[in-house]
């Protein structure tokens, strides 16, 4: 009997092999024949599921914001305002090892989205997921007390995503100047602007 084969499932296994070799060598070291290997398929498998290169490079990209979007939902319902956002900025900083790696494909995409219209499309439609994620969880917060209601939630997510993105970079790259816990307290340090009466 043939062997079934979940082809999403299969999709979605190349398109990981594919973020996981970008994260270790970057956009232009991640080859087909190396994705291939790590996905345990040829590359004439490969060719089955994604017309080319920049078709996977395009859905490597899709499944990492897509799967950032879910752990931030998950952060922001396991509590209100303030801790809520705290926890969604704190699923897009380099906090551990599986996060620097993510952090280093983020990085490795927003370099060549800067002359690719596709992929600039494909960043801003995942940031803009983010960013509602996050204004929703500020205006939560507004009426809760646990953040000022004085402020704007779209300008308030949108200044904090610019700041998580600038020190996430910046860890990426200097990793001893921003470990974990630093990053931590820089970010306490945005959120302390933040909070209201009930804290």
């Amino acid at each position: 009997m043939p062997k079934v084969v979940d082809h999403e499932q299969r999709r979605t296994e190349v398109a990981a092999a594919a973020r996981a070799a970008i994260a270790d060598r970057g956009l232009d070291g991640a080859t087909v024949r190396d994705i291939a290997a790590a996905a345990g398929v040829s590359t004439g498998v490969l060719a089955h599921y994604f017309r080319d290169k920049d078709e996977l490079l395009l859905q490597a990209l899709r499944d990492s914001y897509e799967a950032a979007a879910g752990r931030m939902l998950r952060a922001g319902r396991r509590n209100p305002g303030l801790e809520a956002v705290r926890g969604m900025l704190e699923e897009e900083l380099p906090l551990d090892d599986p996060a620097r790696a993510e952090f280093r494909v983020w990085l490795a995409f927003w370099g060549r989205a800067a002359y690719n219209p596709a992929l600039a499309g494909e960043q801003a439609a995942g940031c803009r997921v983010w960013r509602r994620l996050i204004e929703e969880a500020i205006r939560i917060g507004t009426e809760d007390g646990s953040i000022r209601p004085d402020i704007s939630p779209a300008d308030e997510a949108e200044a904090l995503m610019a700041f998580v993105d600038g020190m996430g970079l910046q860890a990426t790259l200097e990793p001893g100047r921003l470990p974990p816990k630093r990053q931590r307290a820089l970010l306490e340090l945005q959120l302390s602007r933040l909070k209201g009466s009930s804290q």
